[in-house]
This record gives C-alpha cells, sequence and structure tokens, in this order.
C-alpha cells in the first residue's frame, strides 16, 4: 500500500458539503482506505478571473493499492460526477482534487506528474497537508511538508529568477517588480555600495540601468540585509512584498571563484530548512527561486522583441552553475519551474508562484504595499 496525499478545494456553491461529499466518494475508491482529514482551510483565489469566491481547502491522506494514473483517473471521475468542468484555467470550480504525493515517487506523464509541481510553494496546499502529513517528504526538494510551510512562513521574502539565458530572467524580474510593485535586490546593493548604508526597500526604486558590476559585502552587512526583508522587520507582516532579484545559471566550472559574492541568488544543495537557514547567515537565499526553460530561447527571445542581451547582462547577478546539476540538488527549498512558451503566461504563472507562497499579496494592489 502506499502512501497517497490528495489535495481539496472547493469555491462555487456549498463549499464545505462538497468538500465532504468528495472525501466520502474517496474513501470509497476500491484498494483505497482513507487515513486522516484536515480541517478546512479558507483561502483566497490565486490567479485566474477576476472576482472568484474564496476557496475552502482541505487534504486527504490515504493507503492507496492501486497504481498513480489509476488512482488520478479515479479522482478525476469523482470531479467529474461532482460537477467540475476545466473550461477556464483557474476559474471557480466546485471540486479540484489534486494527487500531491504517491509515496516517494517522482513520475510525470502528459496525464499526471508527481509529486505535483507546484506542490512546494502553494501555502493554501501545504498548510492543511502539513496538518495531517507533515512528516511526509517531497522527494524533489527532499524537505518535509512541515519545513517547506515554515520556510515560507519564516524566510526572508525574497525571490530569485533563473534561467540558463540572463535576457530571459532580467525580463521575468523586471516584470515581477512592475505587477508586485516589488523592489529589485541589485537596486537594493547598488545603494548599499554607493552610501554604505541600507535604504528602506520600500522607497528603492524598481529599475536601476546599470549596476556598474557586483558588490561584495561583507558578512555583517550580508546578515542585515537579510534582516531587513524578513516580514517582521520594517513591514507589517500584512503588506510585504518580496523583494525580486535576476540571476542565471549556466554550465561553468570557474563558478567556484565567484562564491564569495555576498548576495548569491542560487539554488542551494543542504539537508534541511535549518541548515539552509544557517548557511543564510553568510548569504542571502531566496524564499522561492522561478526557474524560466522555454523550448526555445531564441524563439521566447523574440517574442520579448529583440531585447539587448548586452544590456540585461549588465543587470544580472554574475555568479553562474551547471543549471541541470544545480536544479537537481536535494535540500534546496521550494522551486517554481515554468517551462511555457508565451512570455504571458510565464509572467502570469509567476505571479501565482509568488501569491502562492504570500496570499496577502493577492489582496492588495502595488499602491497600497508601501
Amino acid at each position: 500500500m502506499a502512501k497517497c496525499l490528495l489535495g481539496l478545494g472547493s469555491n462555487l456553491g456549498d463549499r464545505e458539503a462538497m468538500l465532504r461529499q468528495a472525501t466520502q466518494r474517496v474513501a470509497a475508491i476500491p484498494g483505497c482506505q482513507l487515513l486522516a482529514r484536515s480541517s478546512w482551510h479558507e483561502t483566497v483565489p490565486i490567479g485566474g478571473p477576476a472576482r472568484q469566491g474564496d476557496f475552502l481547502n482541505a487534504a486527504l491522506l490515504l493507503d492507496c493499492s492501486l497504481p498513480p494514473l489509476e488512482l488520478a483517473a479515479a479522482l478525476h471521475s469523482i470531479e467529474s460526477q461532482l460537477g467540475r468542468k476545466r473550461e477556464i484555467r483557474w476559474d471557480a470550480r466546485t471540486l479540484d482534487i489534486d494527487l500531491l504525493l504517491y509515496d516517494s515517487e517522482v513520475f510525470a506523464s502528459p496525464e499526471l506528474t508527481i509529486p505535483h509541481p507546484r506542490m512546494s510553494f502553494r501555502r493554501f496546499v501545504l498548510q492543511p497537508a502539513a496538518e495531517i502529513a507533515g512528516f511526509l517528504a517531497c522527494p524533489v526538494c527532499g524537505w518535509t511538508l512541515s519545513q517547506l510551510l515554515r520556510h515560507l512562513q519564516n524566510a526572508p521574502r525574497y525571490v530569485a529568477v533563473a534561467s540558463a539565458h540572463p535576457a530571459i530572467s532580467n525580463w521575468l524580474a523586471e516584470g515581477l517588480c512592475r505587477e508586485l510593485g516589488s523592489p529589485r535586490l541589485e537596486a537594493l546593493c547598488h545603494k548599499l555600495g554607493e552610501t554604505g548604508d541600507f535604504p528602506d526597500p520600500v522607497t528603492v526604486e524598481s529599475n536601476v540601468s546599470v549596476l556598474g558590476g557586483p558588490r561584495q559585502l561583507p558578512r555583517q552587512k550580508n546578515q542585515e540585509l537579510s534582516q531587513q526583508l524578513h516580514p517582521n522587520h520594517l513591514y507589517s507582516q500584512h503588506a510585504a512584498v518580496p523583494v525580486i532579484s535576476a540571476c542565471w545559471l549556466e554550465a561553468s566550472n570557474s563558478a567556484a571563484s565567484n562564491y564569495q559574492s555576498a548576495v548569491r541568488p542560487v539554488v542551494r544543495a543542504t539537508s534541511s530548512p535549518e541548515v539552509y537557514a544557517e548557511r543564510s547567515a553568510s548569504m542571502l537565499s531566496p524564499a522561492l527561486m522561478i526557474v524560466v526553460e522555454p523550448e526555445s530561447e531564441k524563439n521566447f527571445l523574440k517574442k520579448l522583441g529583440g531585447a539587448s542581451t548586452e544590456s540585461q547582462t549588465n543587470y544580472s547577478c554574475p555568479l553562474q552553475l551547471d543549471f541541470d546539476k544545480a536544479l537537481k540538488c536535494q535540500g534546496q527549498g521550494p522551486v517554481a519551474r515554468i517551462q511555457a512558451d508565451d512570455p504571458a503566461l510565464v509572467l502570469q504563472e509567476a505571479v501565482a508562484a509568488i501569491r502562492s507562497c504570500w496570499p496577502e499579496l493577492s489582496v492588495l494592489s502595488p499602491e497600497e504595499f508601501s
């Protein structure tokens, strides 16, 4: 029997009645035994059409003898029986059932990906899941569900964008700053290099034309910067927008020579969030890494309108690592991998990923952030 974790959600009609009915039908699937159900968690909608109602979310833990694809088919059948229609992406729905974990399996097909690719950074998934199965570990990142939830609650609000091409990561970082009203980390460090004092992140402009090369910060300054980005410092917990940076990761044997750079938005290979946090004392690590992997970089750049690679590179972090190797490291924390070729869809996915980490951002306009 495999330990299986499901996520349930509804934001149409009698949400609690719908989730109770779905739970009963899941428990009745042949070969499945319901072990636990979380309490109900009310959450704001993330992405999709405007003016949706709030969701009611829950998690179920099962023992299951069905193979993953058969279980997923049974869950989709329950969704359809209870009125789920898949017409508009992220639209309001009577019922959503996601297969989050199937033991420690890593599986990908056109019909199903496990673990769920967005599970590690979605607060509305992690809260009910950690309530009943916090001991379960994500087989991709290596952290338990409880550790992932604590990380999103306590990590400095810093998001790093990565791509194999610097123009793509910089474009997305700039777009996220516009959408969320966020400052750029590069701008914060540039001002620090000029004055020696930390500016207020809320007042820093998002756009800086040229940074004039990387700045190296002493360990103490890097610790202070990390404290500034903590949601309980300068911001209120409610309105703390994340700071955004652009970096790119590409194959390079000389990456070790750059390791003394104080600001290093890279995937870290550590064994746990506790070790991750300890190492963050001497370097600033992201709460979320967003990785853009278009099928064709050349076509993607054309769709961006021919942005100048040279100017984009001046704005990017100089650290380089082996891209594929870094992304396969366990212990790296939440990573949102976006593999779309449409820039508008990539930006939409990235904004939704950030708001999934910090749902309170979804109920604020950029003017309210400061």
